[in-house]
């Protein structure tokens, strides 16, 4: 199960850790994550999904993951103009993304 025909997440993680495309073809394209989670929820397939989309359901025991070992980080960038930079939103928002980053 992809979320889109060109393998966009798991064609990212093949070349991190194979260092090539995948020679796969999904069975079926479902552009959306959420619904490609319930797919796997329901013995549908099974798909690459982002860590923070399963949380609960590895909780909940619904979803396993096999290969806990290969992982893909992303780097999220946060921007905003300059003149905006002491406004309470965004230093609330970095105090807090500087929090998590600490607490992992």
């Amino acid at each position: 199960m992809s979320y889109g025909l060109e393998l966009p997440i798991i064609r990212r993680f093949w070349r991190q850790h194979f260092k090539k495309r995948p020679e796969i073809q999904p069975h079926h394209v479902i552009p959306n994550l959420q619904t490609v989670l319930k797919a796997i929820q329901h013995h549908m397939g099974i798909s690459l999904l982002p860590r923070y989309l399963i949380q609960e359901a590895l909780h909940e025991k619904k979803v396993k993951i096999e290969l806990e070992h290969l992982e893909v980080k992303n780097q999220i960038f946060l921007a905003y103009k300059l003149k905006h930079r002491d406004h309470p939103v965004i230093q609330k928002t970095i105090r807090s993304l500087k929090k998590e980053e600490v607490e992992k």
